[in-house]
């Protein structure tokens, strides 16, 4: 029930916000260099309206992380972070660390963005007067405790949220479906900045040249953490396939991830090691995206993929599995080619038809820009942000009642 979490009374509010910009804490727990939901949490703390609201990050992370660095990524962005760490699932101690946090900053909402993000946010704000707000990006592990125990508790515990934010129609549905009241969620796909991702040849010679390809090479280039949802195992297996009808095709796999070294000893065991590269992470993703001819997502799920929406931005001709909103993003054969997941010859198939069809491929991958600067801009999913702040400190919940814009 909502009246398990505390809601700051409506007098205290309105004071709050007479005096000062509306302060929002982003909480989340980070493994390594984080993904695609740790880019939405710097990007919102980045682009909202300073003048009405005011963003600070606390990321919490094992102390033994060598591969953290959202902390020296926030600090280049100018936004206010704080850095705390746990030992485990079950170190009590992070719940002090992170009241010394909300009694400096001083928060009127915490925005989570894990399920042990919003754990602590709703334990917190029993003996707070803050309101939780969640933003669920999917359950993505593949630990038996994380599917069977994590994960589970935590779509219980945001039904209990006064607002709930789901990057995907899929993942609204899994919410509602475990009891979460539909008035109190807002999907909210992801989006970027279209100004920071354009198609630079100049940069596509330079980074194309640093990565060993040839100006003849066909790239295909898949993104993300090196983990069992995006299928790169999939991906291998295609491109194997599709080596053999065209000599001139490489593989580019960028990220970090526990299957790292596995998909290296695949690569090396399938003799394509002179056509394959698995680079790990890049600091600068941006340039590395230039040097693709295509992005081939095999995902067996995702929330709303931020790594499609990027390539759809810098005109990149996609093929993707429908995994989560990934469909959501691309209509299929106006921006890009989808396929199903867990399938392999029509992942091929598409792939062979998006290379062979170069002046469709061109037009797609146009319009899918064209996209990003409309419906799937991050000014745009900013806007809806900030109305979502609004409304949730002004009333005390989400409501489908209530406008977008209070």
């Amino acid at each position: 029930m909502i009246q398990h979490l505390s809601i700051p009374d409506q007098s205290s509010r309105i004071q709050t916000s007479s005096r000062r910009a509306l302060r929002v804490l982003a909480l989340r727990a980070v493994d390594g260099a984080g993904g695609g939901a740790d880019k939405i949490v710097l990007r919102n703390a980045d682009s909202v309206s300073h003048a009405s609201i005011e963003m600070a990050a606390c990321f919490i992370h094992h102390p033994s992380d060598s591969d953290f660095d959202l902390v020296d990524r926030a600090n280049h962005l100018g936004i206010r972070t704080y850095e705390e760490t746990h030992r485990g699932p079950f170190d009590l101690r992070v719940f002090g660390r992170i009241q010394k946090v909300i009694a400096d900053f001083q928060p009127d909402i915490i925005h989570s963005h894990d399920y042990k993000a919003s754990f602590i946010a709703s334990r917190l704000a029993r003996r707070n007067p803050i309101l939780c707000l969640a933003t669920s990006h999917g359950w993505t592990g593949e630990k038996w405790r994380e599917k069977n125990l994590f994960y589970p508790a935590d779509r219980r515990l945001l039904s209990n949220f006064p607002g709930i934010i789901a990057v995907s129609d899929q993942i609204r549905d899994t919410l509602v479906s475990s009891g979460t009241d539909p008035r109190r969620v807002r999907v909210v796909l992801n989006g970027v900045d279209p100004q920071k991702y354009q198609r630079d040849l100049n940069t596509r010679s330079r980074v194309r040249k640093e990565l060993g390809y040839a100006e003849s090479d066909l790239v295909l280039g898949g993104v993300g953490r090196v983990e069992l949802q995006k299928r790169f195992d999939l991906l291998i297996e295609a491109f194997a396939e599709l080596r053999h009808q065209n000599n001139r095709l490489k593989l580019l796999i960028a990220g970090e991830g526990s299957l790292l070294e596995p998909l290296r000893a695949e690569v090396r065991r399938r003799q394509l090691d002179e056509h394959c590269q698995l680079i790990g992470h890049r600091e600068n993703m941006t340039d590395t995206y230039q040097a693709l001819d295509m992005l081939v997502q095999s995902s067996d799920y995702e929330g709303t993929p931020t790594v499609v929406v990027e390539a759809m931005a810098l005109e990149i001709p996609i093929v993707a599995t429908d995994a989560g909103g990934t469909a959501q993003l691309i209509q299929h054969l106006q921006h890009g080619r989808i396929v199903p997941c867990q399938n392999v010859p029509a992942l091929i198939a598409a792939t062979r038809e998006t290379l062979e069809s170069p002046t469709l491929a061109r037009e797609m991958a146009m319009a899918a820009r064209q996209r990003v600067e409309t419906k799937l801009s991050f000014s745009e999913r900013t806007r809806k942000l900030e109305a979502i702040y609004q409304e949730l400190f002004k009333f005390g919940f989400l409501s489908s009642d209530r406008p977008l814009n209070p």
